[in-house]
């Protein structure tokens, strides 16, 4: 685990998964799209009921009880929330109309203690319906406190009618009786209760159909609001979380990943200085003139990892000649081992050199693919003794050198100063039909062969596969001169190069030569040293010529 805290520790991860990144926040930005857009309509409505008026209307006799309402509204909020509600939506599922009373969330609300509530309606799927439903609250409302009002006023009239009566009654003119009480000649007491009491029910009569609240602010269907669904806001909302739940994701992952991404990180691992970092390409080796060739951005690279073999590393290092067989191997499989064999190879035959590939992988054999050659026999036929050795190398055709080609292709004279020596390549291809290659490697008769073929070449490279993945390279590494680890950024676990360096050191190997970085990043091998932009040397100026 990388435990390092600067900012390119934190924002490395994200750069190198930021098309992953944009991938994830796009797919949840577009997912969250059509989901809500495919959900149905929800409308918000509103209107206002004024209770006011109730308490400025209402006859004399009931205006405490007037003032009382008024002043309690809280009551009445509660009352819209409880019977009112459930009042409308019943008789909305009488009139067939349930969808709404099933879909529709009333509130009524008073939130600044005033004199007014506010009837709140969301979720029928249409603005009318949003509110049709406010408008019948608060018409259901008035109607119950409107008729409320006049049984109170019809109350108070009866009993006024009936203490007028009495009066009456108790006035009323008695045959033989003149000038008493009594006697049915009216008093003026009587005669003021009952004027007051005619006045009273006039004024009860006049409020009958005046009292009660009033509607305000009725709700339109062209006033109601859409509440949901909101597909672009959702949509910008989903991929702003998309981004940054893939950007935290990210993150963690790079933190909990144990590969190496860096050159530093290979060396210190895998302990061995590196000697080549090659960049990453789409085709290392490349078909030109009908002859395999190395791309262009790593006949640099390669060139500076064979004059790194001719000259040796450390004050231990042995004389070149017993390096002349050269094991590459790599911590996983994936790494770009056997391309890193073949592309040596190619830069070592262009440099006049007679150079051997020994496949001894033959779990995944690639050589022959790599390097253009076709044949039958191998080092399988060779090692059972069916063909010979010289019957079984099979020369790779030779191409022309880079420069010659680079030269070319931008249409300038190209003098070409042949030397002495021709260099040449020569491959002993392994066999994906072997059935015991540990066996067939461990034969011994291989020491021997290797032996011979140093004497013959000047490099013997043998392309193996992974000793952690399979244990066919295990014989090979105590009778070779030395050992080339390759090791691919971001690819290459740290566990594994780890257990690599171990069984090297228990195990009596060859010494390691150097490690081969492949699909190192431009930024980081400029970093580490390795400075030139695109593989190949820095242009001269017309002055430094």
């Amino acid at each position: 685990m990388n435990d390092t805290t600067d900012a390119s520790a934190i924002f490395a991860p994200l750069w190198r998964r930021k098309w992953m990144i944009l991938a994830v926040a796009i797919v949840v930005g577009a997912g969250s799209y059509f989901y809500y857009k495919r959900q149905p309509s929800v409308f918000s409505a509103s209107t206002q009921v004024y209770l006011g008026s109730a308490a400025e209307e209402q006859a004399p006799g009931e205006k405490a009880a007037s003032k009382l309402q008024a002043a309690n509204v809280t009551n009445q909020v509660a009352v819209i929330n409880t019977i009112i509600i459930e009042q409308v939506k019943l008789e909305l599922r009488k009139e067939h109309k349930g969808a709404l009373s099933r879909t529709a969330t009333v509130k009524a609300r008073n939130p600044e203690k005033s004199e007014f509530i506010t009837i709140f309606v969301e979720g029928p799927h249409t603005a009318r319906g949003a509110a049709l439903v406010a408008n019948l609250v608060a018409q259901a409302y008035i109607a119950r406190e409107r008729a409320q009002h006049r049984r109170v006023v019809e109350k108070a009239i009866s009993i006024a009618r009936r203490q007028l009566r009495r009066i009456e009654a108790a006035t009323a003119p008695v045959p033989g009786r003149t000038g008493k009480a009594g006697s049915g000649v009216p008093s003026t007491v009587s005669i003021l209760r009952a004027t007051t009491l005619s006045t009273k029910i006039n004024e009860l009569e006049n409020t009958l159909d005046l009292g009660g609240p009033q509607q305000v602010k009725p709700a339109k269907a062209g006033t109601a609001k859409l509440v949901s669904p909101q597909p672009r806001k959702d949509a910008i909302f989903g991929f702003v979380l998309g981004l940054v739940l893939a950007a935290i994701a990210a993150y963690l992952m790079s933190r909990f990943d144990r590969r190496l991404r860096s050159l530093a990180g290979i060396e210190e691992v895998l302990r061995s200085p590196v000697i080549a970092a090659l960049p990453k390409v789409a085709r290392p080796i490349v078909d030109r003139d009908g002859a395999p060739t190395p791309s262009r951005v790593l006949v640099e690279p390669l060139r500076r990892m064979h004059a790194a073999l001719q000259v040796g590393h450390g004050p231990e290092a042995e004389p070149r000649t017993a390096r002349r067989v050269i094991l590459v191997i790599s911590p996983d499989a994936g790494d770009g081992k056997s391309s890193v064999v073949a592309e040596l190879a190619l830069v070592q035959r262009d440099a006049g050199l007679r150079v051997a590939v020994v496949e001894a992988n033959f779990r995944r054999p690639a050589q022959a693919r790599l390097l253009g050659v076709e044949g039958t026999s191998g080092l399988a036929e060779v090692l059972s003794g069916s063909v010979s050795l010289e019957e079984a190398m099979r020369r790779v055709t030779p191409g022309l050198p880079p420069e010659s080609v680079e030269l070319a292709e931008t249409g300038k004279a190209v003098a070409t100063a042949v030397g002495a020596r021709t260099g040449a390549l020569f491959l002993l291809a392994g066999d994906a039909a072997v059935p015991n290659p540990p066996a067939l490697l461990a034969d011994e008769s291989v020491p021997a062969l290797l032996g011979s073929l140093a004497a013959e070449y000047d490099y013997v490279l043998i392309d193996a596969p992974s000793p952690l993945e399979f244990s066919d390279v295990m014989p090979l590494l105590g009778i070779v001169g030395g050992i080339i680890i390759v090791a691919r950024a971001n690819h290459t676990r740290e566990v594994a190069a780890g257990r690599l360096v171990e069984l090297l050191q228990r195990s009596s190997a060859a010494p390691v030569l150097g490690l081969v970085a492949n699909c190192v990043s431009r930024r980081d091998s400029e970093r580490y040293g390795f400075s030139t932009p695109d593989g190949r040397a820095w242009k001269r100026k017309p002055s430094d010529q």
